[in-house]
């Protein structure tokens, strides 16, 4: 791999492939600003002729080892909805394919970050909603019994399942 300089970062370009090595810091400032997005989007175009989009009986998984630790890295969907995988070594840094950086850029500036965060503080807010509703029915339960019945444990649990599903299917 050869050094490069993108926006005041070195990341680390392999020759035969065209993907590149971030290190974190230089990956949450892209992240977080929009300069930084702007030399990336500057250097990263796409390769002639290349697919953004393989089918999938050309996708074969590989996990790769970390240039810097060695240890396998970590598949990730960026944002968890943005449909760019990236192997990803959390102390060290992110691996992009040819043309992923650009994308997760263009994933960005088209609010798809901001998306990602609200959507998950949804999921946060009813996690929350749906313990409290447990915590309020098991105080309800425990104030009008002084024990609870096997039969109370089965409907706690058919709740909790019942939100779980809710949670899952919306």
């Amino acid at each position: 791999m050869i050094p490069i300089k993108v926006g005041g970062f070195v990341m680390r370009e392999c020759e035969k492939c065209g993907g590149l090595w971030v290190d974190v810091a230089a990956f949450e400032k892209i992240c977080a600003d929009r300069e930084h997005q702007s030399a990336v989007l500057g250097v990263a175009m796409s390769a002639p002729g290349h697919s953004l989009h393989p089918s999938p009986d050309q996708i074969t998984v590989h996990y790769f080892p970390c240039p810097q630790c060695g240890q396998l890295m970590n598949r990730v969907n960026f944002a968890r909805c943005s449909g760019v995988i990236v192997d990803v070594c959390r102390g060290h840094g992110t691996w992009f394919d040819r043309d992923e950086l650009r994308e997760i850029v263009e994933f960005i500036r088209a609010g798809g970050l901001e998306l990602s965060r609200q959507k998950e503080r949804r999921e946060i807010k009813f996690e929350r909603d749906q313990l409290e509703r447990e915590r309020l029915v098991v105080t309800s339960l425990s104030t009008s019994h002084s024990i609870l019945h096997p039969d109370d444990d089965r409907i706690l649990g058919l709740s909790a399942a019942g939100g779980l599903l809710k949670f899952l299917l919306d």
